[in-house]
């Protein structure tokens, strides 16, 4: 089985290198310059900095870009975006690797990992704002719309310290746009099946030194179509069939087979998102963004194993979000003190507001229920905070950075009209951060943050006497050193220790509808190590590549199927990344992309159970990481002015453990499974009917591969989008 591996692993390598260094040969003479890297980390810089909202940036002045630590870094630029057909935020960055999007395991939503790291584990910002629902850690990303964003910002290695805390996996930084000199407007719809109509506009730009970008979208659907019929196991349904229920006149109702359209999909959401900058003068600048969110969305049918005191049974879960509300409000200044020091702070309060209906029936008509329980959740979650950064450039060659991070976290929730609970914790951190040209085209960037977590209050009805657990702190230094080698190569190599506090979920989840938290979580730590570079082979083909080795300690893990959290005492994350750039022709721009990842466990994990005995077991790798992803991105402009695009990705089988014993249900087991392997092709075309209006066909899924990323969960076959767009 280990040979067989290797051999897969080498082949693709092979394939990819044979393909990469063909196109460099046949295609590069005489072609103009058009994959160069600006900087010795590896991160494109397509985008138009003229419309990017640069205060939304951590580490960027308004002048110029400011070195960050040696890592993998990747701009998704706007251009991309559209090019790729991404309706959000999580589609825009599925071809990127190392990335993985895929459905989630909270409340089956979609989220991305890097390179084996979980969403929670991965810091995204928006503008530089810490953006996850408080309790649980997560955003779902589909739910963030495209239209205001000028670039995202990937970094799938050793970030800045000063990104601050909960930074462990990476961070993703979504930049909006600001506006232009001149007012432009833009109106866009794309229709697809059973009633999806998305709709969005934006305007920008200036009055005055008064810089503006506002747009608002408008996005509904019935639910998503799938490649097949989907029926849950005999053994599921018959579990559930038998699960007890009370009062026991209204008995659990088996999952029903879906057939064409994926059962409870359907959402309504509403987005209206504003930008502003305003420069004073040359040396400083004042910034806002605001963003609201109002939508309605169903959670597709969900089968959990539960335990009961007679025992483990599958109970299906039927829930819907009636209202998912989030208004957030950014504000930034920037100040040059002197030529050789500025200052960057920014403000922020990001709201919750959210109600969960869960039903007791799958005509998502009832709420009479005792046990399981069914009614009404309601979320009432914020965060506030602030971040600051001083620069001060002691030499030409030598920047010395300051950080300091603050942040409130606050939950409220409110189950069948019973008192509210209330959970609250503080995060803290302070960075100092030193870069310098040691030797001539050699940096060398050495840095250490400390940072608190400060569990503040714990107040559930269920539980008053509960235990708040102790407060967190972790020392996290980082070294990196970078090395131009000549015009054409760049190499890098860092180390950083990360952290990850547990969320609120993880330690005070009551078990009531969901999981079961533990109060004595310990935070994740990582010793992550990367080694990279860019070779610029030709003026036409650029080559990028990463090895990774990441030592994590007490990663936490949620099982979806049986609602608990797991925590693995030590993990090995380890793998490569390889990337091909190349303008094939003027016209013709090519991009693929390999990642190799692997997980080693050498621990033992524990299940607790209330009355059945604890499930004791040693999984030799941590669930739902693909080994294997190959992307591909080709874009061809026709003089006419036709686009044309064809891009995708491979997804290796992914292994997972099935706690579940229908035959037995007295105690959990583990069962090693795997999902299978698919392919994702997908096709765009673009033409322009007049200077002002184009029109866009797109397919997804061209395969109607029928595929899971978590196992009972099938994702959405062939799809196709009809679209106009109008650009005044």
């Amino acid at each position: 089985m280990l040979f067989q591996k290797m051999k897969t692993k080498w082949v693709l390598l092979l394939c990819f290198l044979i393909v990469g260094f063909g196109v460099g040969n046949v295609y590069a003479a005489d072609q103009p310059d058009q994959t160069k890297q600006s900087n010795q980390t590896g991160q494109s810089n397509q985008t138009n900095q003229a419309d990017v909202f640069l205060l939304g940036e951590i580490v960027v002045s308004a002048e110029a870009i400011a070195p960050e630590s040696p890592a993998s870094i990747t701009e998704v630029t706007a251009e991309d975006i559209k090019s790729q057909n991404a309706q959000d935020i999580g589609k825009a960055l599925e071809l990127l690797p190392g990335v993985y999007f895929h459905q989630g395991r909270t409340k089956t939503g979609f989220y991305t990992s890097i390179r084996g790291f979980e969403q929670q584990d991965v810091l995204i910002l928006l503008d530089g704002v810490p953006i996850s629902v408080p309790y649980e850690g997560l955003v779902n990303l589909p739910d963030i719309p495209v239209q205001n964003i000028a670039k995202i910002k990937v970094i799938k290695g050793n970030a800045s310290t000063m990104y601050g805390p909960n930074a462990m996996g990476g961070v993703i930084n979504i930049i909006t746009k600001k506006g232009g000199a001149d007012p432009q407007t833009t109106l866009s719809y794309k229709a697809s099946d059973y009633q999806t109509h998305h709709a969005s506009a934006t305007q920008g730009g200036k009055v005055g030194d008064f810089r503006y970008f506002i747009g608002g979208s408008h996005r509904q659907s019935d639910g998503y179509k799938l490649a097949e019929t989907f029926t849950l196991p005999d053994s599921v349904l018959g579990s559930m069939a038998k699960s007890p229920a009370n009062p026991n006149t209204l008995p659990n109702q088996p999952i029903a087979t879906d057939e064409g359209k994926r059962e409870n999909t359907d959402y309504d959401k509403n987005s209206l998102m504003f930008t502003g900058n305003l420069d004073i003068n040359s040396q400083h600048s004042l910034g806002i963004s605001t963003e609201y969110y109002n939508n309605e969305y169903g959670i597709s049918p969900a089968p959990i194993y539960r335990e009961h005191k007679k025992g483990f049974f599958y109970f299906p879960r039927y829930w819907t979000y009636s209202d998912w509300e989030r208004y957030t409000i950014n504000l930034i200044e920037e100040s040059r003190i002197t030529d050789a020091f500025r200052i960057k702070t920014r403000v922020y309060y990001d709201n919750y507001d959210n109600t969960l209906d869960i039903y007791d029936d799958a005509g998502y008509t009832t709420q009479d229920r005792i046990g399981p329980p069914s009614g009404e959740s309601i979320y009432d979650d914020y965060s506030t905070g602030f971040n600051s950064h001083m620069f001060w450039d002691v030499q030409d060659n030598n920047q010395l950075r300051l950080g300091l991070y603050g942040k409130k976290d606050v939950h409220k929730e409110n189950f069948q009209d019973s008192p509210y609970d209330r959970l609250e914790s503080n995060t803290y951190s302070v960075a100092l951060e030193d870069e310098a040209e040691v030797v001539k085209d050699v940096k060398l960037t050495a840095g250490c943050s400390y940072d608190l977590f400060d569990k503040k209050k714990r107040k559930q009805a269920d539980e008053p006497e509960a235990e708040l657990g102790d407060d967190l702190d972790a020392w996290s230094p980082l070294a990196g050193l970078s090395y131009q080698l000549n015009n054409d190569v760049n190499l890098f190599t860092s180390y950083a220790r990360k952290v990850r506090f547990p969320t609120m979920r993880n330690l005070y989840a009551d078990g009531v509808v969901g999981p079961v938290g533990d109060p004595n979580l310990k935070a994740e730590k990582a010793d992550k190590y990367e080694l990279g570079g860019t070779w610029q082979a030709t003026s036409n083909i650029l080559f990028d590549g990463a090895v990774f080795y990441n030592d994590v300690d007490n990663l936490i893990n949620f099982d979806n199927l049986i609602g608990r959290f797991e925590q693995f005492k030590n993990v090995e994350m380890y793998g490569f990344e390889l990337g091909v750039t190349s303008h094939i022709t003027d016209s013709l721009l090519g991009k693929i992309g390999y990642t190799y990842l692997a997980t080693e466990n050498d621990s033992f994990v524990t299940i607790e159970n209330d009355t059945h005995p604890a499930l004791v077991y040693k999984p030799d790798e941590v669930p739902y990481r693909p080994e294997h992803k190959i992307d591909f991105d080709l874009r061809q402009d026709f003089p006419w002015g036709t686009q044309l695009g064809f891009y995708g990705s491979y997804i290796s089988s992914q292994s997972f453990y099935y706690h579940a014993d229908t035959e037995n249900n007295q105690a959990l087991v583990a069962v090693k499974k795997s999902l299978n392997g698919y392919w994702l092709l997908n096709l765009r075309l673009s033409h322009p009917i007049t200077k002002y209006v184009d029109i866009e066909l797109a397919g997804e899924n061209l395969l109607n591969e029928e595929y899971e990323t978590i196992y009972y969960f099938p994702n959405s076959g062939i799809t196709g989008w009809l679209g106009i767009s109008v650009k005044i």
